[in-house]
C-alpha cells in the first residue's frame, strides 16, 4: 500500500532528492519506481524554484511504500540499541571502573571518566576497599546462581542483589573468588 505525502516540505526533499539521483546518472530505480525516462529528463531540466513550486501542488501524487520486514527489523535493532545504551548508563551510574565499561561496552578510558562527570557519579581516589568476608561470600553465592550468560545482564542482576555495593567492588569480589578456583 503507498502512503500518500502531502506536506510540501516533505514532497520538496523527495523531488530534490530524485534531482540529485538523477544528476548521479542512475536512473534504473527511478524507473523502476514507475518515473518514466520523459519524465526524469524534463525533472533534471527543473530550477529549485520549478521543484518547490512541484512540490506545493496537489498533483502529481507523491507516495512512499514502507518495507514492513524491514521496518520490524529496524524497529527491534533501535530496541536492542536503547537496551544496551541503559545499560551502559546503569554502569556508569552505579560505579563500573574504566575497565568494565571498556570490557562491556567498549568505551575508552576518556568517554568514561566524561560520562562520570556528566552523571555526578564520584569515586574515591586509590583502590575500592572490599566488604567483609561474609558479604563476599554471599555476592559469590549469589553471582554462581545467577544462570544468565551474558556478563553484563549477570553484573546487573548482580547489583540488584546489592545495591549498596559499587560495580566496580562487585567485580572485584568475583575477581578475587576466580583467582581462587
Amino acid at each position: 500500500m503507498m502512503l500518500p505525502l502531502s506536506d510540501t516540505h516533505v514532497r520538496l526533499i523527495l523531488l530534490n532528492h530524485i534531482a540529485v539521483r538523477l544528476n548521479g546518472n542512475d536512473p534504473a530505480e527511478l524507473l523502476a519506481a514507475g518515473i518514466e525516462t520523459e519524465q526524469l529528463e524534463h525533472l533534471k531540466e527543473l530550477s529549485a524554484g520549478d521543484l518547490h513550486r512541484l512540490a506545493a501542488m496537489r498533483e502529481p501524487m507523491i507516495a512512499v511504500t514502507v518495507d514492513g520486514h524491514r521496518l520490524k527489523a529496524g524497529l527491534r535493532a533501535l530496541v536492542l540499541t536503547n537496551e544496551a545504551k541503559a545499560l551502559e548508563t546503569y554502569f556508569i551510574r552505579h560505579g563500573a571502573s574504566w575497565t568494565m565499561m571498556k570490557r562491556f561496552f567498549k568505551v575508552r578510558h576518556k568517554l568514561t571518566l566524561q560520562r562520570r562527570r556528566e552523571y555526578g557519579v564520584r569515586r574515591p581516589p586509590g583502590r575500592t576497599p572490599l566488604p567483609d568476608i561474609v558479604t563476599r561470600e554471599r555476592v559469590w553465592r549469589v553471582w554462581t546462581a545467577i544462570s544468565e550468560p551474558d556478563p553484563r545482564a549477570r553484573y546487573y542482576q548482580l547489583h540488584q542483589t546489592f545495591c549498596g555495593l559499587s560495580l566496580e567492588v562487585l567485580a572485584a569480589v568475583i575477581s578475587e573468588f576466580e583467582k581462587d578456583l
